[in-house]
């Protein structure tokens, strides 16, 4: 009641924005670097005007670290969300923004969890060495779309709105456990489950909760793609046989 009082929400659009730009775009930077099957290692998000908090799955939250904590390979190019860092705060985990004041809490469901991230030994852990500023290497994936205005803009609204609605994904994936995050060069993020009921409940949740203009494809990617401006999202459905099975996750392999 709070939030429809301040006009964060309305019957309507129950999620509330992102309270700012910067916050929109390092919420869509880490919703893009959740990439493959890293999302699952979230379970909800309590959504926020300025400070979202995302809960952690209790036995997969080294998969969300390990898939975007930026480090430096070899070869000098940058893994994971450039300008993330990881933060503790009184007890509590932050990723925050090394650029700006934005910022998302970390929830698990035991108390004494500490990050304990699986990263090799070799790479430079960028989270680490740089803490309090950007790695060369960061400066062009936190400010090099800045050139493209309005399609940066609406692509960094649209992803923030969708990991405003992580819980939706979350069940689509519970659906045979599988659910695949990824960018092309015609999306700016592609998020397909192994089979059509768990895509076809997501793209319902998507289109109740007033995320966007949600089409519908009739073609053989059915269900739909999700459009806000200049950016667009795919939800998209493949067999489960597409997918690897899972290397020493405990999961049961799924058919459909």
């Amino acid at each position: 009641m709070g939030w429809v009082s301040e006009g964060l929400i309305t019957r309507q659009r129950p999620v509330p924005d992102a309270g700012t730009p910067q916050q929109q775009a390092f919420e869509a930077r880490l919703l893009a670097g959740l990439t493959g099957s890293a999302v699952l290692g979230l379970t909800a998000i309590r959504p926020s005007h300025t400070e979202p908090a995302l809960y952690l799955h209790p036995d997969r939250a080294r998969e969300v670290l390990d898939a975007v904590l930026p480090r430096l390979d070899e070869a000098g190019a940058v893994h994971g969300v450039p300008g993330l860092r990881i933060v503790p705060d009184g007890g509590t985990w932050w990723f925050t923004d090394a650029t700006d004041r934005a910022r998302v809490r970390l929830v698990h469901p035991r108390p004494a969890w500490r990050p304990a991230p699986s990263l090799a030994p070799g790479p430079e852990q960028l989270w680490r060495s740089h803490r309090y500023g950007l790695h060369p290497a960061e400066e062009a994936g936190v400010h090099g779309r800045a050139g493209e205005g309005g399609a940066s803009r609406d692509s960094d609204r649209l992803l923030s709105r969708i990991l405003r609605r992580l819980g939706l994904i979350a069940k689509a994936g519970a659906e045979h456990g599988w659910v695949n995050l990824c960018t092309t060069g015609s999306y700016d993020l592609v998020i397909e489950c192994c089979c059509a009921s768990g895509a076809l409940k997501l793209m319902n949740g998507l289109r109740q909760s007033a995320l966007a203009d949600c089409r519908e494809d009739e073609g053989p990617d059915y269900p739909g793609d999700v459009d806000l401006g200049e950016a667009s999202v795919a939800v998209r459905h493949a067999s489960c046989g597409s997918f690897p099975e899972p290397a020493r996750s405990g999961l049961r392999w799924a058919t459909c």
